[in-house]
C-alpha cells in the first residue's frame, strides 16, 4: 500500500515538473526525469539566492567568501585556494575578492611564504557584513526545508552524497580515458 503511494506522489511530482518545465514529450525514463527534477531544483534555488543576496547589498559568491573566511578564523587563504573551494576560475575569485576588498569586507597581504601571492582574511567590516545577513539566510534555510522531517532530509543527503561518488567516480574514468598512456593515436 505505501508503495503505491510513494508512485502516486513521484507520479504528481513528476506532472508538476512537466508544467514548470515545459516539458513537451515524456520522459525517456526516471533517469532523465530524476535528473531533470535535480536541475530544475538548483535552478530555482539559484534564483531564490539571486533574489535574496542584493536585498543585503552582496552576492552568493561574496556571502560564501565570508563564511569560509567566518569558519576559518585565524586563518587566511591564498586566492586560489577560494576559487578551489567556490568552484570558480582564478580570474573569476579575483574579480569577486577586488570587490570585496574594496567594500572593506575582506583583507590583503602579502604571503610572507611566497611575495607573489596574496593571503585574503576576514575583516571587521566583513564580520559585519555577515552578521547582519546570516540570520535572514538561515531563515530562508528554515522556510525552504523547514517543513520536511529529519528522517526524509537525511535521505536527500544520502542520496546526493551517492550522486556526487558516482559523479567523482565518472569524472575519474573520465580523466583516464583521456590521459596520453590511454588514447590512442
Amino acid at each position: 500500500m505505501r508503495h503505491d503511494h510513494e508512485k502516486d506522489e513521484a507520479a504528481a511530482a513528476l506532472s508538476r515538473l512537466v508544467g514548470e518545465i515545459s516539458l513537451n514529450r515524456d520522459f525517456t525514463g526516471l533517469h532523465e526525469a530524476a535528473f531533470l527534477s535535480l536541475a530544475w531544483t538548483w535552478q530555482r534555488l539559484e534564483h531564490v539566492g539571486r533574489v535574496f543576496f542584493p536585498r543585503y547589498g552582496i552576492t552568493g559568491v561574496q556571502f560564501n567568501v565570508l563564511m569560509i573566511l567566518d569558519d576559518y578564523r585565524g586563518r587566511a587563504f591564498r586566492q586560489h585556494e577560494l576559487a578551489e573551494i567556490l568552484v570558480v576560475n582564478r580570474a573569476s575569485a579575483g574579480s569577486v575578492i577586488d570587490r570585496m576588498q574594496r567594500a572593506g569586507w575582506i583583507e590583503r597581504a602579502a604571503d610572507p611564504q611566497d611575495r607573489r601571492a596574496q593571503l585574503v582574511s576576514l575583516a571587521a567590516a566583513g564580520r559585519a557584513k555577515l552578521k547582519e545577513v546570516k540570520g535572514p539566510y538561515y531563515r530562508l534555510l528554515d522556510s525552504v526545508f523547514g517543513e520536511e522531517d529529519a528522517k526524509e532530509l537525511r535521505a536527500a543527503i544520502l542520496f546526493f552524497d551517492r550522486l556526487r561518488v558516482r559523479l567523482a567516480s565518472a569524472e575519474a574514468r573520465r580523466r583516464h580515458a583521456q590521459s596520453p598512456r590511454h588514447s590512442t593515436p
